[in-house]
């Protein structure tokens, strides 16, 4: 039998949403599969915009954090960003007593997510735009 994909991806505008599917990412053989399956479908994608949403996830190992920061790390050298969304409480605390609220932008709801995200790009966007102006630039 086929084994379930552990994210399940959707082009959303410019936002690519990834949806954990599993409620739990706890051993090392889902936590690697995880991984490597963002991982296969950041490659090639220059300038990708992933946001992750957690909302079916109870519980994660602490070793997804690893692989999350394997991901943000592919998704920067890409030129992309990386956005979360939708982390319980639980998995909200652990980011805050490991810091790693300060390195990811978390979201709320992932309806939420999308439009923050979207109006996040259009400022980025936006002040590129400005500072070519100023610098003469067309």
């Amino acid at each position: 039998m086929p084994q379930k994909a552990l994210v399940a991806f959707e082009e959303r505008g410019p936002i690519t949403e990834g949806t954990i599917t599993s409620s739990s990412v706890l051993d090392t053989l889902n936590v690697s599969q995880f991984g490597n399956a963002v991982l296969a479908h950041i490659q090639g994608k220059p300038r990708i915009n992933l946001l992750l949403n957690f909302e079916r996830v109870d519980y994660l190992s602490s070793a997804v954090l690893t692989e999350l920061l394997r991901i943000n790390e592919a998704v920067q050298e890409a030129r992309g960003r990386l956005r979360l969304c939708a982390l319980n409480k639980d998995i909200r605390k652990v980011f805050e007593i490991t810091n790693l609220d300060k390195l990811f932008v978390i979201y709320g709801a992932p309806e939420e997510a999308h439009e923050r995200f979207v109006r996040a790009l259009q400022i980025e966007a936006d002040e590129e735009s400005w500072d070519r102006v100023v610098k003469g630039e067309s």
